[in-house]
C-alpha cells in the first residue's frame, strides 16, 4: 500500500525584526561620583578620655552600725495615754445661768475693743456706758423666767385630775420695805419669794392669784398687779397645759414687779398690806391662803413697833388697841396665813422674839381669826 502524503503545514510566520536600541553610553572618568574620602589620623574626633584613679568621684560612703539614726520606738501597752473619758447623764456639769455680770462683761469687751482699734463712735451716738435696751429687757424677764420654769417643772409632774384641782383662791403679800434687802441684816425678801411661791401655789391647789404690797401706806399704795386666773377656761381643741404654764409665768411675773414697786416707795405697813390682800382675794370660793412675804415689822409714820414697849401683857395690849384703833382689825377671818421671814430680825435674840410672836398671835389670831401655819416660815 502506498503511504499517504501528509497535508503541509503552513509555515509560522516570522516577527519583523526591530531595530535595535542603541546602548547607554558607560561614563567613566570624571563624571563618576568621587568616592567619600576617609579621614583617619589628625582628622579624626578624639576619643573621650577615660577618667580613671583618683579623678573618679568618691563613692558615697555607707554608714552601717552605731552611726545609723536610731529608730522612734514604739509605745504600747500601759504607755499608751488613757482614753479621755466620756461623761454622761449626771456627770454633766449643769448649764450656767446668764447673769447681769455676763452681759456686762461682753459689753464691757465691745467698748475695750472699740478703744484698743481706735474706732470712732458713729456720729450722734454716745459711746456704750451701760447694758443695750434690748439686754436690759432680757434681764428683767431672767427671774421671771426662772420662776416660771420652775412652776412649769412641777406642773409637768402633775396629774391632769390635780391640774383640774386648782380651785384654791390665793394671795401673796411682798414686803417692799428696807429690812427685805438682800445681805447684812435684811431677810432678803426677793430669795423668800423665789423660794416659796412655787411650793406655795402648788400644794395649795391655787386656782387665782391676788397681790398687796408692803409699803409706807400699803392699802393706798400706787403698787398694782392685776388677779391671775391660774386655771384659764378652755374648749375641747384647748391646751390647757400651755395655758396654764402661761398664766404661771404672768403669776411669776407679777409677783416680781410688785416687790419692785414697793421697793421704790418705802415703809413697812404691814396691818394695811393684810386688810388690802383680805379685800383682793375672791369670796365665795373656797377658803383663801395668803402667802406673806415680810418679817412682820410693822413701822409707818402712825405706829412703830418697838420690842421694849411690848415687854409685859399689859403693854401689849395697848399696843395692840393703838395699832388697830382707827384701821380696824383686817378682814382675814378664817383664812390660812403663811408667814416666810416672819420676826426673823429677832431671831436671834429669843428675849425680843417672844414678846414680838406674842403681840403678832394677838392680832392675827386673837383678833383677825385666822390661821397662822408654819410651812414656809423660813
Amino acid at each position: 500500500m502506498t503511504r499517504p502524503t501528509p497535508a503541509v503545514v503552513p509555515a509560522r510566520m516570522t516577527r519583523p525584526t526591530l531595530p535595535l536600541v542603541p546602548a547607554r553610553p558607560v561614563t567613566t572618568g570624571p563624571a563618576l561620583v568621587p568616592a567619600r574620602p576617609v579621614i583617619t589620623g589628625s582628622a579624626l574626633v578624639p576619643a573621650r578620655p577615660v577618667i580613671t584613679g583618683s579623678a573618679l568621684a568618691p563613692a558615697r560612703p555607707v554608714i552601717t552600725g552605731s552611726a545609723l539614726a536610731p529608730a522612734r520606738p514604739v509605745i504600747t501597752g500601759p504607755a499608751l495615754a488613757p482614753a479621755r473619758p466620756v461623761i454622761t447623764g449626771s456627770a454633766l456639769v449643769p448649764a450656767r445661768p446668764v447673769t447681769t455680770g455676763d452681759v456686762q462683761q461682753t459689753v464691757n469687751l465691745r467698748t475695750n475693743t472699740e478703744k484698743a482699734m481706735n474706732v470712732p463712735h458713729p456720729p450722734g451716738r454716745p459711746p456704750v456706758t451701760g447694758l443695750p435696751r434690748r439686754y436690759r429687757r432680757f434681764l428683767r424677764a431672767v427671774p421671771a423666767l426662772a420662776l416660771a420654769a420652775s412652776l412649769a417643772a412641777v406642773a409637768g409632774c402633775s396629774s391632769s385630775a390635780e391640774a383640774d384641782d386648782l380651785r384654791t383662791p390665793c394671795g401673796l403679800v411682798v414686803d417692799g420695805s428696807g429690812s427685805g434687802a438682800a445681805g447684812g441684816r435684811g431677810f432678803d425678801a426677793e430669795a423668800k419669794l423665789k423660794a416659796t411661791l412655787v411650793p406655795f401655789l402648788t400644794e395649795r391647789h391655787c386656782g387665782t392669784l391676788s397681790f398687796a404690797p408692803v409699803t409706807r401706806s400699803s392699802q393706798t399704795s400706787s403698787c398694782r398687779v392685776g388677779d391671775v386666773d391660774l386655771n384659764p377656761p378652755g374648749d375641747e381643741m384647748s391646751d390647757r397645759d400651755s395655758m396654764r404654764g402661761s398664766a404661771r409665768l404672768r403669776a411669776a411675773q407679777g409677783a416680781l414687779d410688785m416687790l419692785k414697786c414697793a421697793r421704790t416707795q418705802g415703809g413697812s405697813d404691814v396691818i394695811g398690806a393684810l386688810a388690802r390682800i383680805g379685800d383682793a382675794v375672791p369670796s365665795g370660793k373656797g377658803t383663801p391662803s395668803l402667802l406673806v412675804v415680810s418679817d412682820f415689822e410693822q413701822a409707818d409714820k402712825e405706829f412703830t413697833l418697838r420690842v421694849r414697849e411690848i415687854a409685859t401683857e399689859e403693854s401689849r395690849e395697848r399696843a395692840v388697841d393703838t395699832l388697830l384703833g382707827d384701821r380696824g382689825v383686817p378682814g382675814i377671818a378664817g383664812m390660812d396665813v403663811y408667814p416666810v421671814g416672819y420676826g426673823m430680825s429677832h431671831d436671834a435674840k429669843p428675849s425680843e422674839y417672844r414678846p414680838f410672836d406674842a403681840f403678832w398671835s394677838e392680832i392675827l389670831t386673837g383678833r383677825a381669826k385666822a390661821h397662822v401655819h408654819d410651812d414656809y416660815r423660813k
